[in-house]
Protein backbone atom coordinates (compact mmCIF):
# COMPACT_ATOMS: atom_id res chain seq x y z
CA UNK A 1 0.00 0.00 0.00
CA UNK A 2 1.38 3.41 -1.00
CA UNK A 3 1.91 5.49 2.16
CA UNK A 4 1.33 8.74 0.24
CA UNK A 5 -1.90 10.40 -0.85
CA UNK A 6 -2.42 11.27 -4.52
CA UNK A 7 -1.66 14.92 -3.73
CA UNK A 8 1.56 13.94 -1.94
CA UNK A 9 2.59 11.70 -4.83
CA UNK A 10 2.40 14.72 -7.15
CA UNK A 11 4.98 16.50 -4.97
CA UNK A 12 7.52 13.66 -4.86
CA UNK A 13 11.18 14.57 -5.30
CA UNK A 14 12.81 13.53 -8.54
CA UNK A 15 16.29 13.26 -7.07
CA UNK A 16 17.25 12.40 -3.48
CA UNK A 17 20.89 12.58 -2.42
CA UNK A 18 21.95 10.97 0.84
CA UNK A 19 24.95 11.56 3.09
CA UNK A 20 25.21 8.16 4.76
CA UNK A 21 26.71 9.04 8.12
CA UNK A 22 27.18 7.19 11.39
CA UNK A 23 28.28 3.66 10.48
CA UNK A 24 31.31 3.81 12.77
CA UNK A 25 29.47 5.35 15.71
CA UNK A 26 26.66 2.82 15.31
CA UNK A 27 29.16 -0.03 15.51
CA UNK A 28 31.03 1.46 18.46
CA UNK A 29 27.76 1.86 20.37
CA UNK A 30 27.36 -1.90 20.07
CA UNK A 31 30.94 -2.66 21.05
CA UNK A 32 31.79 -3.74 17.50
CA UNK A 33 34.60 -2.66 15.13
CA UNK A 34 33.85 0.17 12.69
CA UNK A 35 33.83 -2.20 9.71
CA UNK A 36 30.87 -4.01 11.28
CA UNK A 37 28.99 -0.73 10.97
CA UNK A 38 30.04 -0.25 7.37
CA UNK A 39 28.85 -3.74 6.46
CA UNK A 40 25.44 -3.09 8.00
CA UNK A 41 25.39 0.27 6.25
CA UNK A 42 25.92 -1.43 2.90
CA UNK A 43 23.04 -3.78 3.64
CA UNK A 44 20.86 -0.76 4.32
CA UNK A 45 21.63 0.70 0.89
CA UNK A 46 19.62 -2.08 -0.70
CA UNK A 47 16.57 -1.29 1.45
CA UNK A 48 16.61 2.45 0.80
CA UNK A 49 17.21 2.13 -2.96
CA UNK A 50 14.35 -0.36 -3.26
CA UNK A 51 12.09 1.94 -1.26
CA UNK A 52 12.93 4.85 -3.56
CA UNK A 53 11.93 2.73 -6.55
CA UNK A 54 8.65 1.76 -4.89
CA UNK A 55 7.88 5.43 -4.29
CA UNK A 56 8.69 6.36 -7.88
CA UNK A 57 11.84 8.39 -7.16
CA UNK A 58 13.99 7.93 -10.29
CA UNK A 59 17.31 9.37 -9.06
CA UNK A 60 19.21 8.46 -5.89
CA UNK A 61 22.76 9.60 -5.18
CA UNK A 62 24.73 8.17 -2.25
CA UNK A 63 27.80 9.79 -0.70
CA UNK A 64 29.74 6.58 -0.27
CA UNK A 65 33.37 7.72 0.08
CA UNK A 66 34.71 11.27 0.18
CA UNK A 67 38.17 12.45 -0.75
CA UNK A 68 38.58 13.37 2.91
CA UNK A 69 37.92 9.73 3.81
CA UNK A 70 41.31 8.91 2.27
CA UNK A 71 42.83 9.98 5.59
CA UNK A 72 41.17 7.11 7.44
CA UNK A 73 43.17 4.06 8.62
CA UNK A 74 44.36 1.80 5.81
CA UNK A 75 42.51 -1.23 7.17
CA UNK A 76 39.21 0.65 7.27
CA UNK A 77 39.62 2.00 3.74
CA UNK A 78 40.54 -1.44 2.42
CA UNK A 79 37.52 -2.95 4.13
CA UNK A 80 35.23 -0.30 2.64
CA UNK A 81 36.51 -0.95 -0.86
CA UNK A 82 36.04 -4.70 -0.46
CA UNK A 83 32.46 -4.09 0.71
CA UNK A 84 31.89 -1.94 -2.37
CA UNK A 85 33.19 -4.72 -4.61
CA UNK A 86 31.06 -7.31 -2.84
CA UNK A 87 27.93 -5.15 -3.03
CA UNK A 88 28.24 -4.47 -6.75
CA UNK A 89 28.96 -8.10 -7.59
CA UNK A 90 25.87 -9.21 -5.68
CA UNK A 91 23.59 -6.45 -6.94
CA UNK A 92 24.52 -6.44 -10.63
CA UNK A 93 21.96 -9.07 -11.63
CA UNK A 94 19.09 -7.29 -9.86
CA UNK A 95 20.19 -3.90 -11.21
CA UNK A 96 20.03 -5.22 -14.77
CA UNK A 97 16.69 -6.92 -14.08
CA UNK A 98 15.12 -3.88 -12.42
CA UNK A 99 16.36 -1.32 -14.94
CA UNK A 100 18.74 0.47 -12.56
CA UNK A 101 21.58 2.41 -14.14
CA UNK A 102 24.73 2.91 -12.08
CA UNK A 103 26.77 6.08 -12.34
CA UNK A 104 29.73 7.27 -10.31
CA UNK A 105 31.05 10.73 -9.54
CA UNK A 106 34.43 11.46 -8.04
CA UNK A 107 38.03 10.63 -8.87
CA UNK A 108 37.87 6.90 -9.51
CA UNK A 109 41.61 6.85 -10.16
CA UNK A 110 42.05 7.33 -6.43
CA UNK A 111 40.39 3.98 -5.71
CA UNK A 112 42.22 0.64 -5.51
CA UNK A 113 42.37 -1.02 -8.91
CA UNK A 114 39.99 -3.86 -7.97
CA UNK A 115 37.36 -1.38 -6.74
CA UNK A 116 37.71 0.92 -9.74
CA UNK A 117 37.41 -2.08 -12.06
CA UNK A 118 34.15 -3.38 -10.58
CA UNK A 119 32.64 0.11 -10.57
CA UNK A 120 33.47 0.67 -14.25
CA UNK A 121 32.25 -2.81 -15.18
CA UNK A 122 28.92 -2.24 -13.44
CA UNK A 123 28.53 1.17 -15.08
CA UNK A 124 29.13 -0.41 -18.49
CA UNK A 125 26.74 -3.32 -17.93
CA UNK A 126 23.89 -1.09 -16.74
CA UNK A 127 24.33 1.89 -19.08
CA UNK A 128 21.35 0.88 -21.23
CA UNK A 129 18.97 1.00 -18.26
CA UNK A 130 16.67 4.01 -18.18
CA UNK A 131 14.04 3.47 -15.49
CA UNK A 132 16.03 4.12 -12.32
CA UNK A 133 19.33 5.79 -11.57
CA UNK A 134 21.76 5.10 -8.74
CA UNK A 135 24.83 7.31 -8.47
CA UNK A 136 27.67 6.59 -6.08
CA UNK A 137 29.92 9.45 -4.99
CA UNK A 138 33.29 7.73 -4.64
CA UNK A 139 36.48 9.58 -3.71
CA UNK A 140 34.33 12.64 -4.31
CA UNK A 141 34.71 16.24 -3.20
CA UNK A 142 32.55 19.09 -4.45
CA UNK A 143 35.28 21.74 -4.25
CA UNK A 144 37.61 19.54 -6.27
CA UNK A 145 34.84 18.92 -8.81
CA UNK A 146 34.36 22.68 -9.25
CA UNK A 147 38.09 23.26 -9.68
CA UNK A 148 38.25 20.57 -12.37
CA UNK A 149 35.29 22.19 -14.13
CA UNK A 150 37.03 25.57 -14.13
CA UNK A 151 40.20 24.03 -15.53
CA UNK A 152 38.22 22.41 -18.33
CA UNK A 153 36.40 25.65 -19.13
CA UNK A 154 39.69 27.54 -19.26
CA UNK A 155 40.90 25.15 -21.94
CA UNK A 156 37.75 25.45 -24.04
CA UNK A 157 38.16 27.51 -27.20
CA UNK A 158 34.42 27.60 -27.90
CA UNK A 159 33.23 29.18 -24.66
CA UNK A 160 33.45 32.86 -23.81
CA UNK A 161 33.88 33.23 -20.01
CA UNK A 162 32.10 36.60 -20.15
CA UNK A 163 28.92 34.99 -21.44
CA UNK A 164 29.07 31.99 -19.11
CA UNK A 165 25.72 31.01 -17.58
CA UNK A 166 24.94 28.35 -14.99
CA UNK A 167 23.53 26.00 -17.61
CA UNK A 168 26.86 26.23 -19.45
CA UNK A 169 28.96 25.75 -16.32
CA UNK A 170 26.89 22.81 -15.06
CA UNK A 171 27.79 20.85 -18.18
CA UNK A 172 31.37 20.72 -16.93
CA UNK A 173 30.38 19.15 -13.62
CA UNK A 174 30.36 15.39 -13.11
CA UNK A 175 26.60 15.53 -12.48
CA UNK A 176 25.89 16.91 -15.97
CA UNK A 177 23.59 13.98 -16.76
CA UNK A 178 21.63 14.28 -13.51
CA UNK A 179 18.95 16.70 -12.35
CA UNK A 180 19.91 18.79 -9.33
CA UNK A 181 18.91 17.11 -6.06
CA UNK A 182 15.54 18.14 -4.66
CA UNK A 183 16.30 16.69 -1.25
CA UNK A 184 19.52 16.12 0.68
CA UNK A 185 19.19 13.62 3.52
CA UNK A 186 21.88 13.38 6.18
CA UNK A 187 21.83 10.75 8.90
CA UNK A 188 23.43 10.65 12.34
CA UNK A 189 22.20 14.10 13.37
CA UNK A 190 24.99 16.09 11.75
CA UNK A 191 24.09 19.49 10.23
CA UNK A 192 26.64 19.95 7.45
CA UNK A 193 27.09 19.09 3.77
CA UNK A 194 30.67 17.83 4.09
CA UNK A 195 31.79 18.95 0.62
CA UNK A 196 28.90 17.16 -1.10
CA UNK A 197 27.15 18.61 -4.18
CA UNK A 198 27.65 22.16 -2.92
CA UNK A 199 26.56 23.88 -6.13
CA UNK A 200 23.99 21.33 -7.21
CA UNK A 201 22.27 21.54 -3.81
CA UNK A 202 21.80 25.31 -4.00
CA UNK A 203 18.01 25.02 -3.77
CA UNK A 204 17.69 21.54 -2.29
CA UNK A 205 15.64 20.91 0.81
CA UNK A 206 17.67 19.39 3.66
CA UNK A 207 16.47 16.71 6.06
CA UNK A 208 18.62 15.63 9.02
CA UNK A 209 17.80 12.38 10.78
CA UNK A 210 19.15 11.58 14.26
CA UNK A 211 19.44 7.92 13.24
CA UNK A 212 22.79 6.45 12.28
CA UNK A 213 22.80 5.17 8.71
CA UNK A 214 22.41 1.43 9.56
CA UNK A 215 19.20 2.31 11.46
CA UNK A 216 17.84 4.57 8.71
CA UNK A 217 15.41 1.97 7.43
CA UNK A 218 12.48 2.00 5.02
CA UNK A 219 10.17 3.80 7.44
CA UNK A 220 12.79 6.46 8.23
CA UNK A 221 13.32 7.10 4.52
CA UNK A 222 9.57 7.42 3.98
CA UNK A 223 9.45 9.89 6.89
CA UNK A 224 12.07 12.05 5.16
CA UNK A 225 10.01 12.07 1.96
CA UNK A 226 6.84 12.84 3.94
CA UNK A 227 8.62 15.85 5.40
CA UNK A 228 9.73 16.97 1.94
CA UNK A 229 6.34 16.79 0.22
CA UNK A 230 4.82 19.10 2.83
CA UNK A 231 7.45 21.81 2.44
CA UNK A 232 6.91 24.89 0.32
CA UNK A 233 9.78 25.29 -2.14
CA UNK A 234 10.23 28.96 -3.05
CA UNK A 235 13.52 29.12 -5.00
CA UNK A 236 14.11 32.68 -3.77
CA UNK A 237 10.53 33.84 -4.36
CA UNK A 238 8.08 35.09 -1.75
CA UNK A 239 5.23 32.87 -0.57
CA UNK A 240 2.76 35.09 -2.45
CA UNK A 241 4.72 34.66 -5.70
CA UNK A 242 4.80 30.87 -5.28
CA UNK A 243 1.06 30.73 -4.63
CA UNK A 244 0.31 32.88 -7.70
CA UNK A 245 2.24 30.45 -9.90
CA UNK A 246 0.35 27.36 -8.68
Amino acid sequence: MNPFTIEEQERMPEHVAIIMDGNGRWAQSKGKPRLFGHRNGVENVRSVVNTARELGIPYVTLYAFSQENQSRPVAEKSGLMKLLEEFLKIELKSMVRDGIRLRAIGDLNGLPEFARKIVLQTIEKTKANQDWNLTLALNYGSRQEVLEAIKSISKSENLDPESLEWDDFSQYLQTRDLPDPDLIVRTSGEFRLSNFLLLQAAYAEIFVSPLHWPDFNRNAFIDSIKDYVHRERRFGKTREQVVSLT
